[in-house]
């Protein structure tokens, strides 16, 4: 029997058109179907496409929601739940100076003998968000009301005061899925932390923008990778300094999978893909072009013949 993982990676808005995308391409050209997983990890954006997932809605569906086509009946019950408006300006009651959330992250980063992770000391340098990400947690309840899928769901979470990484559904944490998705998009500096079981959780992204590594020691055939970062490239070259550095960080988790004898396939965007982005995560400009671009853009990477092998597990696992 085939097993299968599949990792949904940070990016905002831009992140969860590029999975819908790249889900549709998936579904289309392969007999797998991604809600099937094995296991899914999730972060920030990726948080949110996980709990879709698994709450039902099939790939064909994340990709009608972006370009304007008709949805299934079955997907538009799901959708129809969901009746909170997704509101990520939403200002909260917070008056007087907006001192560093933790500025001790960059002494501990300092003083680490592991690799260094600027992005974590940054998140303890900028300021505690001001904004309510409550809209994101109620929607994932109302789509999927079950406090927890049955199959395993991993939500990846940044710790603000130690600076570790917390994986939601998998470490001994009571919380909801809905409050897992709020505390995985919780982007350090504009959301307010999400405290559950005594930590101030921000998002995920943080730590890494796909955290493909914990799935490195399950055992598994296939890891699907959806990534809004493109791995390789260099500064100068199309590719910014942020995504050259969560770039690298994705090369490492994928070799150490690969290590394991796991195959992985790699789902990204092109350097024009990202050219033709807007530079703010959150904006909902361009969202079914961007969903498009990925999709054609993953058809053209499974077609290739270096994916012949992940494209035979993926049919396997229907077979």
């Amino acid at each position: 029997m085939t097993t299968l993982g599949l990792i949904l990676g940070a990016g905002g808005l831009h992140a969860a058109a590029q999975h819908a995308g790249v889900l549709a391409a998936l579904a289309e050209a392969t007999a797998w179907d991604p809600r099937t997983s094995d296991v899914v990890v999730g972060t920030s954006a990726g948080a949110t496409t996980a709990a879709s997932l698994r709450a039902g809605l099939s790939a064909g569906d994340h990709r009608a929601q972006y370009v304007g086509d008709t949805l299934s009946a079955g997907g538009q019950a799901l959708v129809d739940r969901v009746t909170t408006r997704l509101d990520m300006d939403l200002p909260l009651d917070r008056s007087g100076r907006r001192l560093p959330a933790k500025p001790m992250l960059l002494l501990r980063e300092l003083l680490s003998t592991g690799r260094p992770r600027p992005v974590v000391s940054l998140a303890g340098l900028l300021p505690v968000g001001s904004h309510d990400g409550s809209s994101l947690g109620a929607r994932t309840r109302e789509i999927h009301p079950e406090r927890w899928p049955e199959q395993p769901t991993w939500i990846c979470a940044l710790d603000l005061d130690s600076g570790k990484r917390v994986v939601l559904g998998r470490d001994d944490i009571d919380v909801d899925l809905g409050s897992a998705v709020q505390a995985s998009t919780a982007v350090p500096g504009w959301f307010a932390p999400v405290e559950i079981d005594g930590r101030r959780l921000v998002d995920g992204g943080v730590h890494s923008t796909t955290n493909a590594d914990l799935v490195a020691t399950l055992g598994l055939d296939l890891v699907v990778v959806s990534s809004s970062r493109t791995v390789g490239g260099t500064i100068g070259s199309g590719v910014g300094l942020a995504s050259a550095w969560h770039g690298r960080s994705l090369r490492r988790e994928v070799e150490a999978i690969r290590r394991r004898g796991t195959t992985v396939l790699v789902l990204q965007p092109t350097a024009t893909e990202l050219a033709g982005r807007s530079g703010d995560d959150r904006s909902d400009e361009r969202l079914p072009e961007v969903c498009e671009a990925a999709r054609v853009s993953a058809l053209a990477r499974l077609s290739h013949p270096e994916a012949a092998g992940a494209r035979r597990l993926l049919d396997s696992v229907t077979t």
